[in-house]
């Protein structure tokens, strides 16, 4: 317990296979009480039955966040029972599949990179911001991509998750003055699986290598980190998690 979560209230959006699940499970294991919000029951219920007997406090949410009514009933429901969201883990977002060239995209692909990678950062964001900076305290936390993903992606997915990264220092400028801090992870080229949902322990190295996926648990570590008082002092940060791909060196 601890690590500066436990008893802290913290909304997890876009709860699914891979990375929700693992933000999830780790920060419910280390005593934070997690909203978990995702478009399935189904995506949640096992966890949910899987942390009851450790004493997990996970609570589920089906919501879709880009749905400004739904967004709202969420956030509303999540303070009326709760009293307050401390911190708020925006893992809202997915590749966009087909035309990669931007002269060839057609409109819907465009609107949907945009849509699917960006609109729950305003729906959801300018409804948790006002208590927030009431309470002068909470964090913030985006899922954009590392470079080499982004630019692999079309240019509508490039645009959102590159936007998403502009967007961290701004917003951290914008809202200092009330002690409310935005950062983001970058990650690598993710793998989906977390063998389960039992956090594995960090008592182990991991070769730094770009032949093999990003765990969604380390990217889980990093928003772990982001979202507790152990970073009370990190703001406008861009926190890149994979192996070092993106620097193009070679690996051990």
């Amino acid at each position: 317990m601890g690590g500066g979560i436990d008893q802290h209230v913290v909304v997890v959006a876009g709860v699914g296979p891979g990375l929700g699940t693992a933000v999830v499970c780790l920060l419910a294991s280390e005593g934070a009480t997690v909203v978990a919000v995702a478009r399935r029951p189904e995506a949640i219920a096992p966890i949910v039955e899987y942390g009851r007997p450790k004493g997990w406090k996970v609570i589920p949410r089906t919501a879709d966040v880009r749905d400004p009514s739904e967004a709202e009933r969420l956030v509303r429901a999540t303070i009326d029972e709760l009293g307050r969201i401390d911190a708020l883990s925006l893992n809202v977002g997915r590749w966009i599949p087909g035309e990669t060239l931007l002269h060839r995209m057609t409109p819907e692909e465009w609107s949907d990179g945009l849509r699917e990678n960006l609109d729950a950062v305003y729906r959801v964001g300018r409804l948790v911001l006002p208590a927030m900076v009431e309470r002068r305290h909470g964090s913030i936390v985006f899922v954009s991509a590392a470079t080499a993903v982004r630019y692999a992606g079309s240019a509508s997915y490039c645009a959102a998750k590159g936007g998403l990264a502009d967007l961290v220092p701004k917003l951290a400028r914008d809202y200092r003055a009330w002690d409310v801090r935005f950062n983001a992870v970058l990650p690598g080229s993710m793998s989906h699986d977390t063998h389960g949902f039992e956090p594995p322990t960090a008592d182990r190295a991991i070769p730094l290598s770009d032949r093999t996926d990003t765990s969604p648990w380390e990217v889980a570590r990093a928003i772990r980190y982001l979202v507790s008082d152990e970073s009370r002092w990190v703001t406008g940060s861009l926190v890149t998690v994979d192996g070092g791909a993106s620097t193009g060196a070679p690996g051990p």
